[in-house]
């Protein structure tokens, strides 16, 4: 087991946390996923919006391998309030995107797609401006938890209905920078 593992908080033990994903299965798909984005966009304008704080790691790695294509990169912040086991909630702009997307290719990057309902938010919110489309990229896709009718233009992998943690993703907001993806055993 990594030695970042073992750094942990006290939140779990480190026993708790099975390897799920490694680090050169997720640079494999991250390779697979820029080369595809990519070939799509070549020699046109993209405007990439990564939902943070989640997709950072992912983001960063993408759009370094993405080639021939004009990137812009921006970010947007949600949370989520009210939510409950009951109540969805309602999502809250913490941080909007600053980019005009008027007519402009947009790319939606999120770490792992789940409810799908902060994902749809963003696509309805850039709707109203007019871009020439909007598609989302996920590394990781979940559609056990789906609320929402979005689906992901480009999936890296879709995985089991595991709490996962690393690459990004966080409990409590530890672990996203693991570098490999790990899933809870027994989840509090």
């Amino acid at each position: 087991m990594s030695e970042e593992i073992n750094k942990f908080p006290q939140l779990a033990s480190s026993s708790q946390f099975i390897p799920y994903i490694s680090k050169e299965e997720i640079n494999g798909m991250v390779s697979s996923l820029a080369n595809t984005i990519s070939k799509k966009y070549e020699n046109e304008d993209l405007i990439v919006i990564g939902i943070l704080k989640g997709s950072t790691f992912f983001l960063a790695d993408l759009v370094r391998q993405i080639r021939n294509v004009n990137l812009l990169i921006d970010f947007a912040l949600f949370d989520s309030v009210g939510r409950t086991k009951e109540e969805v909630g309602t999502i809250r702009i913490k941080q909007d995107i600053k980019s005009n997307v008027r007519g402009k290719n947009v790319l939606i990057v999120q770490e792992i797609l789940q409810s799908g309902r902060a994902a749809t938010f963003l696509r309805d919110r850039l709707m109203i401006s007019k871009p020439r489309n909007v598609e989302m990229v996920t590394l990781f896709n979940k559609p056990y938890q789906r609320v929402t009718d979005f689906s992901p233009s480009f999936i890296g992998k879709e995985i089991d209905d595991h709490f996962v943690i690393g690459y990004g993703l966080d409990l409590d907001q530890y672990g996203r920078n693991f570098k490999e993806v790990y899933y809870l055993k027994y989840p509090n």
